[in-house]
């Protein structure tokens, strides 16, 4: 008896050793496709690989899956923002789903190099990257996992807008509560060309200060129109703020950018 569940122990082992799903070799080649072609700046052909279906999960904080039109339009921000880049895999894996089964997704732990095209600067940047697969071998799940906001500072321009603005005595809250709404600098943070927002507050002078960072000052000077013209958050804010309209300080800089 003992032998017998010996030898049954044995063949689970061994079966659960060369567990394989048959579609990992073709998917694993789609996936290495994928990255080469991105390097190539090839969009079309990346296209190709593409489910219509693709749920894409980016690297950013507090970011949500993204649908095809988004994904697609990010592929040719990476091609128009960067030169010779390179992703240099150290492994790839196959991947599971949710019981640990192997079901012939795709996973690569590598580094990407390149060059900033407008800055210049090197690329080195170290992720995990992971792909999906539909029935007809098409890439229909992806996500990032980086350092996005390391990237951006380590090899983006900066186009810095300075806010600044006094509030009415008392009133503090009630901006805060505009500011925080999805509405205010939440739907800033996400408006197109937007990289970052840091905000902080001088309680002595009860003046709040904004910084954001955008890819240029012209995808600034257009969300501004649109807050401006379209957009009901300023003025609201309006009436608690010392000085009213004029008490909103906005300041570009717009040339000699260094980091120390």
């Amino acid at each position: 008896m003992k032998n017998i569940i010996f030898l049954i122990s044995l063949f689970v082992f061994v079966a659960s050793c060369s567990n394989s799903n048959p579609k990992y070799t073709k998917n694993l080649a789609t996936a290495q496709k994928f990255f080469a072609l991105h390097g190539e700046e090839n969009l079309e052909a990346q296209l190709n690989l593409i489910s219509k279906d693709i749920e894409s999960e980016p690297p950013f904080y507090g970011s949500e899956m993204i649908k095809y039109d988004i994904f697609t339009s990010m592929l040719k921000g990476y091609h128009d923002a960067f030169d010779n880049i390179k992703y240099t895999a150290k492994v790839w894996l196959p991947g599971t789903d949710s019981l640990g089964v192997l079901d012939g997704s795709v996973r690569t732990y590598g580094e990407w190099t390149g060059i900033q095209a407008k800055t210049g600067k090197q690329l080195n940047l170290k992720g995990y990257w992971y792909f999906g697969f539909d029935n007809k071998g098409l890439i229909n799940a992806q996500g990032d996992f980086f350092d996005a906001g390391g990237m951006l500072d380590a090899v983006y321009s900066k186009n810095l807008v300075h806010v600044s603005f006094e509030v009415l005595p008392g009133k503090m809250d009630k901006v805060m509560a505009i500011i925080d709404n999805k509405g205010g600098l939440p739907k800033t943070r996400t408006y197109d060309g937007c990289i970052s927002i840091e905000l902080s507050i001088n309680k002595e002078s009860n003046t709040i200060f904004v910084q954001e960072n955008w890819e240029s000052f012209d995808k600034f000077n257009t969300y501004l129109k649109w807050r401006q013209t379209e957009d009901t958050s300023i003025a609201e804010m309006i009436p608690y703020l010392k000085g009213g309209a004029s008490g909103l300080k906005i300041i570009q800089g717009n040339s000699n950018y260094k980091s120390y």
